[in-house]
């Protein structure tokens, strides 16, 4: 919805740079082109910026925003889809409202319940709060990260952002890497909260929220309780519990003043919010894009097209090609912030650029795969437990030999890569890193290995896994995959692409009433005959027929294979060779140009992490 920026001096004799703040702002335009709002605190130590997508109350919903008598002020980004039902609960407690905005219903809120008013919103959101009798700035991020919110602490001020390149628009603020961090980005990757690739910037970490004031600098989790697993409910019970949350979330979530679309994919997911938006309202826009290269079957567009034109849809759709990655190389960085190894990520920012002309919101069906297990990994933690009588060391031989044959399906290899491993810190590490020990000791140059912590990978997952419920490896991965790589990369990705198209992104699968649900529900009825997802997609053959609930998943691995091969190879190779580059300075050159030929010969499958290593050298000529 929204870019927001702040600056709060809560241990120094300083008052606000307002050029500075004025400067933060605007580089974040995209985020909100139909305006922009600044608040300085009387004592001049604390400042706010807004830039403005306007979605709810067109008219009177600018911020930053005020209570009455102008004590508690507000910058806020996203949307709270219980806003009209928090609103009459807390007119009830006496409370009186100047707007229609759901930003307002955020402030009354604090006033009400403080810090712990983020307990009660269900939506996207990472907003500012400053509490002027308590002298207090209180910052808050959504309960999955699906809104990204960015934070500097020198020890004296603390400045804090929707994205970071308005933070590093301070010059002060260092640019210098964070080993640890990329060591964690080119194992897993993505960058997990609550870092950056910058060693000066952290992320606050989805359900998190800080309160900064004369004590310091205090981030708590305001929603750490693991779900119980109920063994209780029959199949039957949990879809009929699902098949009344979808439509409630799906009509939750539309809710908006502007233009509301549809990313549409051929897939089981967008088609049943598709589904259930023409039965919300008369006419939706879809969108999708195609990629040149790609096998016909594994073309959504064909697909998206007779699916829209069933439920009368107004489709637009175009093709992506090899020249339209590379053209659109060091924007989409400079857009992303932070490299990840998702190939698909640049083209959440076609569809949005294609819907920008008639839409100002896009729901997505991301966000079903990591709670439902849609992955192959989830495959192979489910069936792991069978496997076990198999010695690591036997594993470790048969790895070598079975993993080539299948590398259209990843669940063999990750079965295997798991029983290989001593223990389940090891088992899950190896199951989420796009390399192998093995690999990483040659990719990684000697004094790469000594800067970064050797632990930091092990005490990573460590930390995950002790916040996981009691259950199965499959439940224990579902849970940790709904916080972790979904927020900090698909997620991440989809906001940022969205709004560099000026459009906002949302994720009906996320709604926090499904998520109870989902994450209640045992991991035998998600997986079963060697099938992902089984529970979902039983819901969604209330909407869908079975030919369109079962069809093959598509993904865009063959295009970008071939690309990785050609042109984006080309770039990549560009960029190693200068002397600051990332693989000069923290690689083993010769090991990146081996994995290269390998992948370019066909004798090995290298493309996820060659464009890993594409984005992070376009990222380091971009901003470090």
């Amino acid at each position: 919805m929204c870019g927001i920026a702040g600056i709060f001096h809560y241990d120094a004799q300083e008052r606000i740079d307002r050029r500075l703040l004025e400067s933060m702002t605007s580089t974040m335009a995209h985020r909100g082109p139909d305006g922009h709002g600044f608040y300085y605190s009387q004592n001049g130590k604390l400042g706010f910026g807004h830039r403005r997508l306007s979605i709810i109350d067109l008219s009177t919903g600018d911020q930053p925003m005020c209570n009455e008598d102008g004590t508690v002020w507000i910058t806020f980004n996203g949307e709270i889809y219980n806003y009209r039902e928090l609103r009459s609960q807390l007119k009830t407690c006496g409370h009186t409202f100047k707007t229609e905005s759901d930003t307002e219903v955020i402030i009354h809120a604090y006033e009400q319940w403080g810090e712990e008013c983020v307990t009660r919103f269900n939506g996207i959101f990472g907003f500012g709060i400053w509490d002027d009798k308590r002298q207090r700035l209180f910052l808050a991020r959504d309960h999955f990260g699906v809104k990204p919110l960015y934070y500097h602490d020198n020890g004296h001020s603390v400045l804090f952002a929707s994205e970071m390149k308005a933070i590093v628009h301070d010059k002060r603020v260092s640019r210098c890497i964070d080993y640890d961090a990329m060591h964690l980005c080119l194992t897993l990757r993505h960058t997990p909260s609550p870092w950056t690739l910058f060693r000066s910037i952290r992320k606050l970490p989805p359900s998190s929220s800080m309160i900064v004031d004369h004590q310091g600098v205090r981030t708590m989790c305001y929603w750490n309780q693991a779900p119980f697993i109920n063994h209780n409910k029959r199949e039957a019970e949990w879809i009929e519990e699902l098949a009344s949350a979808y439509p409630a979330a799906v009509k939750r979530q539309m809710v908006s003043d502007a233009p509301i679309g549809l990313s549409l994919s051929g897939g089981v997911d967008s088609n049943t919010l598709l589904s259930l938006m023409s039965q919300a309202q008369s006419h939706v826009h879809t969108f999708t894009v195609g990629f040149e290269g790609a096998a016909e079957r594994d073309d959504e567009l064909h697909n998206a097209e007779a699916a829209s034109q069933f439920y009368q849809a107004d489709f637009e759709g175009r093709k992506v090609n090899e020249d339209d990655y590379i053209s659109f190389m060091n924007s989409y960085l400079w857009h992303l912030e932070e490299p990840v190894g998702n190939e698909s990520a640049a083209a959440y920012y076609f569809v949005a650029q294609l819907a920008s002309k008639k839409v100002k919101v896009l729901l997505s069906g991301q966000g079903a795969d990591e709670p439902f297990a849609g992955y192959g990994r989830h495959l192979a933690a489910q069936y792991l437990p069978y496997l076990q009588w198999i010695s690591p060391g036997v594993a470790r031989s048969l790895s070598t030999f079975v993993a080539p044959l299948f590398r259209n399906n990843e669940t063999p290899g990750r079965l295997l890569d798991a029983l290989s491993q001593k223990n389940e810190i090891c088992q899950f590490l190896s199951t989420y890193s796009i390399n192998t020990e093995a690999m990483r000791t040659q990719l990684f140059n000697p004094d790469f290995a000594v800067r970064s912590a050797p632990s930091v990978l092990t005490d990573y997952v460590r930390s995950q896994l002790a916040r996981a419920p009691m259950g199965t490896t499959l439940e224990k991965m579902t849970y940790i995959d709904s916080r972790t790589s979904l927020s900090d990369n698909l997620l991440m990705c989809g906001d940022k692409m969205g709004m560099a198209a000026s459009v906002e992104m949302r994720v009906p699968f996320l709604d926090l009433e499904i998520m109870k649900i989902a994450e209640s529900i045992p991991g035998s009825f998600k997986i079963g005959n060697f099938k992902n997802k089984v529970i979902h997609k039983k819901v969604c053959e209330r909407w869908l027929p079975p030919a369109v609930v079962h069809r093959r998943k598509i993904g865009f691995n063959e295009a970008m294979g071939k690309w990785m091969r050609r042109n984006l190879d080309g770039a990549l190779s560009e960029l190693i060779a200068s002397r600051d580059s990332i693989t000069a300075t923290m690689l083993n050159p010769a090991y990146v140009q081996q994995l290269r030929q390998e992948h370019a010969s066909g004798k090995a499958d290298h493309q996820r992490f060659l464009f890993l290593l594409l984005s992070i050298e376009t990222w380091r000529k971009v901003f470090a």
